[in-house]
């Protein structure tokens, strides 16, 4: 079976992606425009640069045109530029070329080769290589009438990229701590806002937790504080829902009325045989009669049970309640030869329960008794001040390995099918979770006890209808 994925985990690990590319992605673009932008302020500052310095040629007395170039201050740019734009190297080279392309002057490094352009007054860039190799280069050049040259200045285009990666590089070196924290805030923010999202699915949830086959019938999921997108899966197990409630009632429906159906041919077949004599076969079918009608009535409880049967829980006083049924159903076990003793039936109790259910169970324990234990068994019902029922015996015992809690429905203790239905046990356990008690088996040395645990009453309100 694949491993279900967690939505928030699943959703930082997105978002850490996502949030890492864009962060890449906008250096990209704002390195791509700081570089476009370097080199536009450079293509300008050249262009400035070859119109003042047109100013300093002069013609010197042999008629050459010369170039008297100012110092340049290349040394003294500013940390962490220093020796990356052009060295110790001067930072701008020129040349001055006539119209065959003669160079009569030129500086000793960067000098741009080519020959000149159209006599253009107005500055013209280009790209070309330098005299000595290098380059390529970023050329201006200027036709100056007044002395029939060009004046062509040039500028290395690393000095560019070195100037960007150096920026990059100390941005890098003072925000990228910044950018890590913003990340993960960005990624807590996420996650936390998803999660936030879905309190409304984690309430669905704990409401489906709750719906059990006692509730089916009113219980169902709300969907008023889920998101939108899960609307459609709440109301298709909703209807889900509605049909295993439709089912149940017609199975519930189809048993009770079986059972119905089946007592009146049951009793006039047991009428039949007591009008023949006595023999062996007829006392086996006798006997085959009354474990039929036995597991007919005992179906008849469970289907009430499992059903919409409404049982009323009000405050019992559990001693009151269990001596009542007693008198009316401990007789005639008695007088068959079972001994029974009663313990804290004047303890002042209080129980939310229900005195029909209460019956049934002691019924359902006493028949057990009567069907399990032999005659002479001695049968004890004591009840304590927090609300606990023990009901115990001196007979054989249920056989060891047999479940302490959850009884199985038809799960016998031997296997002998005229015994038992194997229905009595789950029964109980069914009425006491309708009264929100429990019902479990209690480890003895010896005979079987059973531990009832009812629900205190701690308010006088009436009771509640489930």
């Amino acid at each position: 079976m694949r491993r279900a994925y967690r939505l928030d985990v699943r959703l930082a690990v997105v978002v850490t992606v996502m949030s890492a590319l864009t962060l890449i992605g906008a250096g990209m673009i704002l390195s791509m425009e700081f570089t476009r932008g370097q080199f536009g302020i450079e293509e300008r500052g050249l262009s400035t640069q070859v119109e003042e310095w047109a100013g300093l040629l002069r013609r010197n007395p042999g008629g050459t045109v010369v170039f008297d170039r100012p110092a340049e201050p290349s040394s003294e740019i500013d940390p962490p530029y220093t020796g990356l734009l052009s060295g110790t190297r001067p930072v701008y080279g020129y040349t001055v070329t006539d119209a065959t392309g003669r160079v009569l002057d030129r500086s000793d490094a960067n000098a741009p080769a080519g020959r000149p352009g159209p006599a253009d007054p107005e500055p013209v860039l280009l790209i070309g290589p330098t005299l000595d190799g290098a380059g390529p280069v970023l050329i201006a050049e200027l036709f100056v009438p007044e002395f029939g040259v060009w004046l062509r200045l040039a500028r290395s285009r690393s000095d560019v990229t070195a100037l960007t990666n150096t920026f990059f590089a100390q941005s890098l070196e003072e925000l990228g701590w910044a950018a890590l924290a913003m990340l993960v805030v960005m990624v807590i923010t996420a996650v936390s806002i998803v999660r936030f999202s879905l309190r409304g699915l984690r309430r669905v949830a704990a409401q489906a937790k709750r719906i059990t086959f006692d509730n089916l019938g009113h219980q169902r999921l709300s969907g008023a504080s889920a998101p939108a997108e899960v609307q459609p899966l709440i109301a298709a197990v909703n209807q889900a829902l509605d049909g295993i409630r439709a089912g149940a009632v017609a199975q519930r429906d189809f048993s009770i009325h079986a059972a119905h159906e089946l007592r009146t041919p049951l009793a006039d077949l047991k009428l039949r045989l007591e009008g023949l004599a006595s023999d062996p076969d007829r006392d086996a079918a006798m006997q085959d009669i009354d474990a039929m009608a036995r597991l007919i009535e005992q179906l008849l409880q469970i289907a009430r049970l499992d059903g919409s049967t409404a049982f009323s829980l009000q405050s019992l006083h559990l001693g009151e309640t269990v001596a009542q049924v007693l008198q009316e159903a401990a007789p005639r076990l008695v007088s068959a030869g079972w001994l029974l003793e009663a313990d804290g039936l004047d303890s002042p109790v209080q129980i939310s329960g229900d005195p029909t259910l209460i019956a049934l169970i002691l019924r359902n324990l006493l028949d057990n008794v009567r069907k399990h234990t032999p005659v002479g068994s001695r049968v004890k019902v004591s009840i304590s001040d927090d609300g606990t029922l023990l009901f115990t015996d001196t007979g054989p015992g249920l056989p060891r390995g047999f479940p302490g809690s959850n009884f199985a429905r038809f799960v016998r203790g031997n296997d002998d099918a005229r015994s038992g239905s194997g229905l009595g046990l789950s029964i109980c356990e069914t009425a006491m979770r309708r009264m929100r008690g429990t019902f479990s088996l209690e480890p003895t040395v010896s005979g079987a006890a059973f531990r009832l645990i009812f629900s205190l009453e701690r308010s006088p309100a009436a009771g509640k209808t489930t």
